[in-house]
């Protein structure tokens, strides 16, 4: 089913503070004006665990019913559609933990019938190891050329880049097109002034960089909550020594965040300036807010949104009376992950 198109702007009668928009949120506001032919203004969801938990209004921004099943299907719609078809032709390949990957493939399969038939494209997708075999299956059932190369996204992404500069292919970066739409429409969907917070989860920084950048230009007093898992939580680290670090990874659930930095990405330094707070958590504390939620509403969720459900528990007693938005940014999960989920969650 096609995704339902919005009839106005997100951002009609909005002020702008200090009367401009930084690069980051200027490219969200032109994807809102492009994207909704492709993917769909998700659901902002009161949660009644959550904001009971908390004595506080907790909503949930479901980017786990996104035409993909999560947010990367944004950004990768934004740059897929805004390529010349040049570049279309000499080739595209991109890397990713699976998400981007899935949301890369969509917003290709897209181009002949919105642009022509010239414009069909067959990209190659490099991926980690790592992947979920849920994600890795549902690539190859739609046709993807897959290459998997590294043990985490930094190597996959350093190997791809290689890749398409050898060839001379259109290189699509997983996270350096930022999602700041979700932004854009988290305000559309509350009233003015109710929102107080929003937890994100931080991988390679393009989620909370849009969100933040979109936020510091329209809301500025909303708090942006960076979520990692311990287990791999470069970028806060990075952030914390204020230069790219190469740290290593432990094995998590949150699959969609792991792995390091890589230079000279757009993303680090809204990490570092509109990023209000870090939280990190472990292994069980991801897991238990992945089976909690499911449990509680029937909303299943994969690893990464786990951890931002995770830390806004693990700091539920800041937040009373408060009015929160935690993006659930990914539904897709394999039986085989969310079982291992289970088990965690009960030890």
């Amino acid at each position: 089913m096609s995704p339902p198109k919005l009839t106005e702007p997100l951002t009609r009668g909005w002020t702008l503070t200090d009367g401009a928009l930084s690069l980051i949120a200027s490219e969200a506001w032109a994807a809102s004006r492009q994207i909704y032919r492709a993917v769909k203004k998700t659901d902002l969801h009161r949660s009644s665990w959550l904001s009971d938990k908390g004595d506080c209004s907790a909503y949930l921004k479901l980017e786990n019913d996104q035409v993909t099943g999560s947010f990367k299907a944004r950004g990768a719609t934004h740059k897929v559609l805004s390529l010349e078809l040049d570049a279309v032709r000499r080739g595209l390949v991109t890397c990713s933990s699976g998400n981007h990957a899935l949301a890369f493939l969509h917003a290709c399969s897209l181009l002949p019938s919105l642009r022509g038939p010239e414009w069909s494209t067959k990209p190659l997708i490099y991926l980690p190891k790592t992947v979920s075999s849920a994600k890795a299956s549902r690539l190859r059932e739609q046709g993807a050329q897959l290459v998997l190369h590294g043990d985490d996204s930094v190597e996959a992404e350093r190997e791809a880049r290689r890749a398409a500069a050898e060839r001379r292919m259109t290189y699509v970066s997983p996270y350096n097109d930022p999602q700041g739409t979700i932004a854009l429409e988290l305000l559309s969907q509350l009233p003015s002034g109710q929102l107080d917070a929003v937890f994100v989860p931080v991988g390679g920084g393009g989620l909370i960089s849009g969100i933040s950048s979109v936020l510091a230009a329209v809301r500025p007093r909303v708090r942006v909550i960076g979520c990692q898992p311990a287990n791999s939580c470069v970028m806060m680290e990075c952030v914390r020594a204020g230069r790219i670090l190469d740290l290593p990874s432990r094995n998590t659930l949150s699959d969609g965040t792991a792995g390091g930095v890589e230079e000279g990405t757009v993303t680090f330094q809204p990490c570092c300036e509109l990023v209000d707070d870090w939280v990190t958590v472990e292994e069980h504390e991801i897991a238990g807010a992945m089976v909690g939620l499911k449990e509680a509403e029937g909303i299943s969720v994969e690893g990464s949104a786990g951890v931002s459900l995770a830390c806004f528990l693990k700091t539920q007693e800041q937040w009373r009376g408060k009015s929160v938005a935690i993006v659930c940014c990914g539904g897709n999960i394999s039986d085989a992950t969310y079982a291992k989920a289970e088990q965690l969650a009960r030890t």
